[in-house]
């Protein structure tokens, strides 16, 4: 579960006050650089944020470019790697002339440690960052975890300066026909790439068909870090309807349907809450029973439908949950068998709830 605002904002603080101490009881002891340079390097694997959207969420943070900074020369450079278990660890080491500090923060979303990464580097170059942040913000409540490393690695060696040569007298050099130089393919930003989806679920439900019964769900669904949205197919198997009088006759009736929703997601940790809403199409099917003659008949479904659920992610890919659904019936099918009368009429609404498996890609 995530923490309060007021928790969550009390951590942000101290976080904010021990990156403050540690660049201050530095310089202390020594002389700022006379360089006024502010750098960010960003290391992640495939699948997470570029390094320039990163930037763009830091200079964001700090409300200017970080070439117009000015002040002591500082470093920030953070580091992603994918852990076996599933999930990120991020180390982020900020570098002064007069310091290291290093900090460590594990999440299931490498998008949420980017922003988190790009949160804390924001208040190690200006401080005053946390004074003009809104409280229980999501980047601030995954930065809140972040640890203090009592034995810190050393930071990742940057690349070298080039060293100018010596001047040397030129030689007198042979005149050739200029060669043009090959064009360069433009860089293009990399875009947050869309997930995919399929999901398996199996539950009961009541008031669709006859009494209480078993239904099945296929759902492939397009990703977002905030959004889903789905295309469902269901089935719901053949339930029995009977007269009471006499009780051998009737029929049997079964249900299919495909819907398209969209959702909502929020997030807490390993844990997503999709709050969805949708439409569903469909036919049921009756076959009599009993009778010398029988015949088939199909009838038009049309639903609206809420279908909050809860899952669990142990692994990017993997994810586990629940759904309840409760749907008001446009369209209601009605089956009436020659002079017996109505032998079924779907009710005005149904509840449905289903446990569910869903894996992801990429």
């Amino acid at each position: 579960m995530g923490r309060s605002s007021a928790e969550v904002w009390r951590l942000y603080s101290g976080l904010a006050a021990a990156l403050v101490a540690g660049v201050a009881s530095a310089a202390a002891a020594a002389p700022a650089s006379s360089r006024p340079v502010v750098e960010f390097r960003w290391d992640a694997p495939a699948g997470c944020p570029a390094e320039a959207e990163v930037v763009a969420e830091l200079e964001r943070l700090l409300g200017g470019p970080l070439a117009t900074r000015s002040g002591p020369r500082l470093t920030a450079i953070a580091r992603v790697r994918q852990e076996l278990a599933g999930g990120f660890d991020l180390r982020l080491w900020t570098v002064s002339d007069e310091g290291t500090l290093q900090r460590s923060i594990t999440h299931a979303q490498c998008d949420a440690l980017a922003r988190a990464g790009a949160l804390i580097a924001a208040m190690a170059i200006d401080p005053s960052v946390l004074e003009r942040m809104a409280e229980g913000t999501d980047a601030a409540e995954v930065a809140a975890e972040a640890k203090t490393v009592e034995d810190a690695e050393p930071p990742p060696e940057p690349p070298l300066e080039p060293v100018e040569p010596e001047p040397v007298e030129p030689e007198p050099a042979k005149i050739e026909p200029a060669k043009p130089e090959p064009v360069e393919p433009p860089v293009t930003k990399k875009k947050r790439r869309v997930r995919g989806g399929l999901r398996l679920g199996a539950g009961l439900s009541f008031g669709d068909l006859p009494g209480v019964g078993a239904l099945l769900r296929l759902t492939p669904a397009l990703i977002w870090p905030r959004a889903r949205l789905e295309f469902e197919v269901g089935y719901g198997p053949v339930r029995r309807a009977r007269f009471d009088d006499p009780p051998e006759r009737g029929a049997d009736l079964q249900l299919a349907v495909g819907a398209v929703r969209g959702c909502p997601l929020l997030h807490a940790r390993k844990f997503e809450f999709p709050l969805c809403a949708g439409l569903e199409v469909g036919a049921m099917y009756g076959r009599g029973v009993g009778y010398p003659i029988t015949s088939d008949a199909r009838q038009l479904f049309v639903a609206l439908h809420l279908a909050p659920g809860v899952f669990y992610a142990p692994h990017p890919r993997v994810a586990v949950g629940a759904i309840v659904e409760g749907a008001v019936h446009v369209a209601r099918p009605r089956f009436v068998i020659d002079n017996f009368g109505q032998i079924y009429r779907t009710a005005v609404a149904s509840v449905r709830a289903l446990l569910a498996v869903e894996v992801r890609f990429p």
